[in-house]
């Protein structure tokens, strides 16, 4: 009985180490002043007006993602759109992260390193870049010809042009993070970089990119004769980004630095690129992955497999550095945004209403946080704040786009008001609850001759009848091999100890052995939330 004893006091002593740990619940703010210009308006749940960074802070968002792209404008985008000028600039972006340090957030800092949206198929090279280059080195990185007939010693010189540019320009955007006391704890080199970063010079993968939009073109709509060649080069890669890393690092030390790379819960995409990035001396700090059962159509179980499994193989934490969920099926308008497909299942277990998005977080921050061994060190959401804003001459448009279009200046959209933390009035969802930090209650689990006992849960801070119970399953290798959830009420009035039976057919060994705790078999933890 002593044995027994002493083995529980020793996991609970475990357990109540790990719970102590952070979490971040954050979401990308990056377009909350252009909102505010356009006349839009930030409410609370009852419907009165508010400050979105205090009042976000105020229900537990802990972290601010703020995206910067170099130089946006008209004629600085892809050709047929691009990113209204004023905004997601560097004055843009240092005032934003100043309101979400005054607001008491920690930042993660992005920089795109383009003027205008960057991804694993489009990383267009900054309009002053280019300019620089043409000044420096007289190469005109924009002409398809000269970039398909460069000789080694041009694309050389070019590359390590851009090694600089990269370095200048990090360092100086964050000497002025400093010198505001601003410093990101979180600092993302280039936004889901599959492909590479500044093609067609530092790429990943053999491709083809138009010429009209500098863009990775595939099968039917490659053109042979007019696409940009580009050639995988792993070490151009880790050459400019540990430019970037040398330049955070030479700024703030305790800066992490982040290398983000779209999806997240798909472990080849991630072993794939950091295996060949590591092997050529590339530089990274945290692992960050965008995370969207609407289109890597894995559940959050795959999600919490993943940042476990991914962690261990690179000993790095996970960030997760997007996400989103719809709280409505459409847009105002009756359009479908960004967000069509979905997990198997998920249309029913999370449909596309408020309470559908709101389960949908709660269960992700709450398996992020408990399955990966304190490993996922947060998950960010996209897109908070990128809200409907009435139309006056339009009824049910938005004058809010997610770019402007070349030919006549005019929004082309917002594709993800139906997913934002505020409907279309501008007043803030459900979903905002799931952002609270101190959903986890002091649980407890013992693991012992092969059967999982009860669960303890002390209810004595909170009035929520209701709780989640996460138990994550791991092989004799230490790798997740399964994760549960449990939906319980608790006694909430009664401020008493609530036990909680959890039965699955087989459980961990654990056996006490001349004062060590021995492992025999696979084991699981368990964690308990409120919902």
């Amino acid at each position: 009985m002593k044995k027994i004893i002493a083995l529980i006091t020793a996991v609970m002593t475990l357990g109540a180490s790990v719970c102590a740990s952070a979490f971040y619940k954050g979401g990308d703010m990056t377009e909350v002043t252009y909102i505010e210009d356009l006349g839009g308006v930030y409410k609370d749940e009852n419907g009165n007006a508010v400050d979105p960074f205090e009042f976000l802070a105020s229900k537990g968002m802990n972290m601010a993602r703020i995206r910067l792209s170099n130089n946006p404008g008209k004629g600085r985008g892809d050709g047929t759109y691009y990113l209204p000028e004023g905004y997601q600039d560097e004055a843009d972006c240092l005032e934003l992260s100043k309101r979400a340090a005054d607001a008491g957030m920690e930042i993660q800092f992005t920089f795109n390193y383009s003027d205008y949206w960057s991804n694993g198929d489009r990383q267009i090279i900054p309009a002053d870049w280019v300019d620089a280059i043409k000044a420096d080195l007289g190469y005109d990185v924009k002409d398809a010809k000269f970039l398909n007939s460069m000789t080694d010693e041009q694309t050389a010189q070019i590359r390590a042009k851009l090694g600089d540019l990269v370095y200048g320009y990090t360092k100086d955007i964050m000497t002025k993070l400093k010198n505001q006391g601003t410093v990101p704890k979180y600092v993302s080199l280039g936004n889901e970089i599959n492909g590479g970063i500044l093609f067609p010079f530092a790429n990943t993968f053999d491709a083809n990119m138009n010429s009209d939009r500098f863009e990775l073109v595939y099968d039917d709509n490659t053109d042979e004769e007019h696409d940009i060649k580009c050639h995988e080069n792993w070490q151009a890669l880790a050459d400019i980004l540990n430019r970037g890393y040398d330049a955070v690092k030479e700024v703030s030390p305790e800066s992490e630095v982040v290398l983000h790379l779209a999806n997240g819960s798909q472990d080849g995409t991630f072993t794939w690129f950091f295996d060949k990035y590591l092997e050529a001396g590339g530089k990274v700090d945290v692992i960050g992955a965008s995370y969207y059962p609407a289109w890597s159509g894995n559940p959050i179980e795959t999600c919490a497999a993943f940042c476990h499994n991914i962690s261990i193989k690179y000993d790095k934490n996970i960030l997760i550095m997007e996400t989103g969920y719809n709280w409505n099926p459409k847009k105002k308008n009756g359009y479908e945004g960004q967000l069509t497909a979905n997990a198997e299942g998920y249309n029913e277990k999370y449909p596309f209403t408020q309470d559908g998005q709101y389960n949908f977080l709660n269960d992700l921050f709450n398996q992020l946080e408990m399955s990966s061994a304190m490993r996922c060190v947060g998950v960010l959401y996209w897109d908070p704040a990128m809200i409907h804003v009435e139309d006056p001459e339009n009824p049910n448009e938005s004058l809010s786009g997610w770019a402007y279009n070349e030919s006549d200046d005019k929004p082309a959209g917002n594709v993800v008001e139906n997913t934002t933390l505020f409907d279309f009035d501008g007043k803030a969802v459900k979903a905002v609850k799931a952002l609270r930090t101190n959903g986890r209650i002091s649980a407890y689990y013992f693991v012992f001759d092969g059967r999982l006992a009860n669960v303890f849960v002390e209810n004595s801070t909170h009035n929520d009848a209701s709780v989640q119970i996460i138990i994550t399953e791991y092989d004799e290798n230490g790798a997740l091999s399964g994760v549960k959830t449990e939906n319980i009420d608790v006694e909430a009035e009664s401020y008493k100890t609530a036990e909680i039976k959890l039965d699955y057919d087989k459980c961990g060994v654990y056996i006490w052995n001349d004062g060590e705790i021995v492992k025999i078999s696979k084991y699981y933890r368990a964690v308990a939330y409120h919902r």
